[in-house]
Parts: structure tokens; sequence; C-alpha cells
């Protein structure tokens, strides 16, 4: 695999290229392609790399994606986007996931293949946060995650 040549396709003016290439630093799992994933998160046009650029970061790993993907999840303009961003967010342990993850958790359904998905997914992340931070319930969680917010207010 050629880090190089993919790192280049990021640069493509064609979606495809630059969606197949965020794949492949995915499965790559390169943690030196971390700021070319960061820098596809804060600013590619497109929805779909975006989104791709969030689940990257989270199969990477890294704590130095941190930031990056919790100001996605706040403030980016697709809503699957901000999913992502919180997803892994918390799958790096991240308490600040937690309430976005919440909050798309008890939401209202939309009876489809991918919603169900994603709220599998992110009832796996809630509860391992739960476990993480020992709190018996993923509304303990929120609860706790509440109290920390208005402490370091």
């Amino acid at each position: 695999m050629d880090i190089k040549k993919i790192r280049a396709e990021l640069k493509s003016r064609n979606k495809e290229s630059r969606e197949a290439a965020v794949d492949q630093l995915a499965f790559a799992q390169d943690p030196e392609t971390i700021p070319d994933l960061i820098r596809i998160l804060e600013k590619d046009r497109e929805e779909s790399v975006r989104r791709r650029a969030a689940l990257a970061l989270a199969r990477i790993g890294s704590e130095e994606c941190v930031d990056a993907l919790y100001e996605a999840a706040k403030k980016d303009s697709d809503d699957e986007t901000r999913r992502n961003a919180s997803i892994a967010l918390g799958n790096l342990g991240d308490e600040r996931a937690i309430l976005p993850l919440y909050e798309f958790y008890t939401s209202p359904r939309r009876e489809t293949f991918s919603d169900n998905l994603d709220r599998a997914r992110v009832h796996k992340v809630l509860i391992e946060l739960s476990e993480k931070k020992a709190q018996r319930s993923i509304e303990e969680l929120v609860e706790w995650r509440k109290g920390r917010i208005k402490i370091n207010d």
C-alpha cells in the first residue's frame, strides 16, 4: 500500500476518489495520516468524505484527534458526520461524547436500516462509557456528565 499516493488522492476533485483514499487510510491505520484526516474532517466540502474521515480517525484511535472529533460532533452541518464524530470520540473514551450520543439515542426513531445500525453503535458506546466511568446505567452516565459540566464551568 503506497500511503504517499493515497494521501495525494485526498486532494482529488473527485469525491469518490477522496472517499476511497480515506477508506484506504482507515484500513492502513497509519498514525502519520492523522493530520490529513483531521483536515478532511474539518474542511472537505462533501459530507460523505467527512463522515468517512471521522470513522477513519476512530479506527486509528489516537488522542491526537479528539479535539477535531469534538468540534465536528458539535458543529458539522451534517447529522451523520456529527454522529460518526461522536461515536469516534466515545470509542476513544472521551466523556464529551456522552451528551451528543444520548441526544441521538433518545431522538425519535426512523424505521430505516441505517438508523437501527447507528442506534446499536451508539448504545454500545454509551454502555462502554458507563462501565468505564463506573456508572450503572446510561441515564446515570448522562447525569454524571451533566454534573461534571457544572463543576467545570
